[in-house]
């Protein structure tokens, strides 16, 4: 390990690799963006390795201190005593190793590129070709795939990671056959909506209106930034607000997305449960949704905790869908809109591999 960051050796890049836990992958990633640049994710079962490529200022030359990137970082995560810093050199350029990492992506209809690389022709609008199908991909030849445009620069959410694929595979995958009907799909709340991806995604398949809230300014920057981009602001409203300053009435009827950490998708279910009305299943409107898809949850022990709680807000659990070890989770109101006893239940995904449930 060094004692900095910086580029001693003009043929040699250096890549500084933060390891933190994974509910602060995501702050910490936005805060060392305007710091040290572009990053990548590579994430683990507790912990989130970011990888930064910074170039030392040229007219200087001087390796940017460890010190200066931990006062960066939040209070709380400086405390927790749970950060590791490395350094390690690159041979290869880092600008087009970093790009090496986004390439087009196809999840069931949704064809999620940066915006480096070329929307496909026959575009709807979004294009033909399979760069990487999900379980439930797309025909052969890539009919029908919508195009997706989002900047990885803030790194909020690119469709790399699991919780996003699993997420956005539940999404299309519509009750009640309105999508084979030429139905409206119905409003869509994004939860923590990060870049913008699933609102934007969910926009592009036919839902809305779309409703993406975030606590968080900078993700705010990041997704209001790739809407424009993919020209859908007529479709989706972005809002700054947490869970109980979200607006009721953009629940009611709604499918709910939420893919973000146990405790806040937890404090999702409860603020829900709060709502006047009964729950909107069965095609009878409410104030309460439709549908939940949760994701960022770990298979296992986290994944039982979930489904506890959503009993108890008289939520029933449908199909889950296991990669690596994320599971993303479908709930939907349980008969007559109450507390649900028994078992785990619901549907699984083909080739799902359930961990303790």
């Amino acid at each position: 390990m060094s004692g900095g960051v910086g580029r001693e050796d003009p043929g040699v890049d250096r890549a500084l690799r933060l390891t933190v836990p994974s509910e602060l992958a995501e702050t910490a990633g936005a805060v060392l963006m305007d710091l040290l640049g572009p990053f990548e994710e590579q994430p683990g079962r507790d912990t989130t390795t970011l990888v930064f490529y910074p170039a030392s200022d040229p007219a200087i030359g001087e390796p940017l201190p460890f010190g200066d990137v931990l006062a960066a970082l939040p209070a709380e995560l400086r405390a927790s005593g749970r950060v590791q810093i490395e350094t390690r050199d690159v041979s290869r350029d880092w600008v087009d190793g970093w790009k090496d990492h986004f390439r087009p992506i196809v999840i069931g209809r949704v064809r999620i590129r940066p915006p480096w690389e070329p929307a496909l022709e026959s575009a709807a609008p979004g294009g033909t070709g399979l760069e990487r199908a999900a379980s439930d991909g797309a025909a052969p030849d890539g009919a029908g795939l919508v195009d997706v445009v989002i900047n990885p620069g803030l790194g909020f959410g690119t469709g790399l990671h699991a919780t996003t694929r699993g997420t956005l595979q539940l999404l299309q995958r519509v009750p009640g056959g309105r999508a084979a009907q030429g139905q409206p799909l119905g409003p869509v709340v994004d939860a923590g909506t990060g870049s913008g991806i699933l609102a934007i995604a969910a926009a592009k398949l036919g839902w809305g209106p779309v409703f993406a809230f975030d606590n968080d300014p900078v993700a705010l920057i990041s997704a209001r930034e790739n809407v424009e981009a993919n020209a859908v602001q007529g479709v989706v409203e972005i809002d700054q607000a947490d869970i109980q300053e979200a607006a009721a009435a953009w629940f009611a009827g709604a499918t709910v997305l939420a893919n973000m950490t146990l405790a806040p998708v937890t404090a999702l279910l409860r603020r829900l449960a709060l709502l006047e009305g009964p729950w909107s299943g069965g095609g009878v409107e409410g104030a309460r949704p439709a549908r939940v898809v949760v994701s960022g949850i770990l298979s296992g022990a986290q994944e039982v905790k979930l489904l506890d709680e959503a009993r108890l807000h008289g939520l029933a659990p449908g199909e889950r869908i296991y990669e690596d070890e994320w599971v993303s989770m479908e709930f939907a109101p349980a008969a007559g809109g109450h507390a649900v006893s028994g078992g785990a239940g619901g549907g699984e995904s083909a080739g799902a591999r359930p961990r303790g449930a």
